[in-house]
């Protein structure tokens, strides 16, 4: 065991880890802001951003129903004649 990882307490919780998530949070809104104000001053701006929003949604949908059928358990089949499940 490294000695980063004595120092560390229990919970998990770190400066540096929390330093981290505000940093890429304030980058994250920086490049929001950015992509917003290019793209929604334009002439069909406000257009774009709606079907940008109505994409994005529609695709998390997408694949979050994939994912919920692809995790489901499959029943087991039961032979009918000899009552034996497979």
């Amino acid at each position: 065991m490294s000695e980063t990882e004595r120092e560390r307490s229990a919970s998990g919780w770190t400066l540096n880890r929390e330093l981290l998530n505000v940093g890429a949070v304030i980058v994250a809104a920086g490049i929001a802001h950015l992509v917003m104000g290019l793209i929604g001053h334009g002439k069909h701006g406000p257009v774009t951003l709606l079907l940008l929003g109505g994409v994005l949604v529609a695709s998390a949908l997408g694949h979050r129903f994939y994912e919920e059928r692809r995790h489901r358990a499959q029943p087991e089949a039961e032979c009918v004649r000899c009552g034996e499940t497979r």
